[in-house]
């Protein structure tokens, strides 16, 4: 009898650990990340950030806060935005997400001749 009580007892114990390990990790402190960088995020999140940094700027047309919000993925900012807009061009996705993507690119000084066709055309007495 005394030999089936030590491993009955041993694997209570791990069960209630672990259960308990789980309980506390999850529910009573689990990691919060706050202010997380952007250049810290995986290269696919960081294209997704683009995309998103290119739609808050067609929301609210705040330049400043795009300019702030492609600094924050690090030097390589003004790249990233000019491959993703790149990508998203050449896979002829949503034509939405195209233009705000080339619109941004455009506020913020970058230019192609990929980016011609959704561009807003100029007025007439533009030079």
């Amino acid at each position: 009898m005394s030999r089936l009580r030590i491993p009955l007892i041993l694997i209570i114990g791990l069960a209630v650990g672990l259960g308990l390990g789980l309980y506390i990790g999850w529910e009573v402190a689990p990691t919060e990340y706050v202010n997380a960088n952007p250049a810290y995020l995986a290269e696919t999140y960081q294209q997704e950030y683009v995309r998103m940094v290119a739609t808050a700027y067609a929301v609210d047309g705040d330049l400043a806060a795009a300019q702030m919000r492609l600094v924050s993925l690090g030097e390589n900012g003004g790249a990233l935005l000019t491959a993703v807009m790149l990508d998203t061009i050449l896979q002829q996705q949503n034509e939405t997400e195209i233009r705000q993507l080339v619109n941004l690119a455009a506020a913020v000084g970058i230019t192609s001749p990929a980016m011609e066709p959704y561009l807003p055309p100029l007025s007439e007495g533009t030079p």
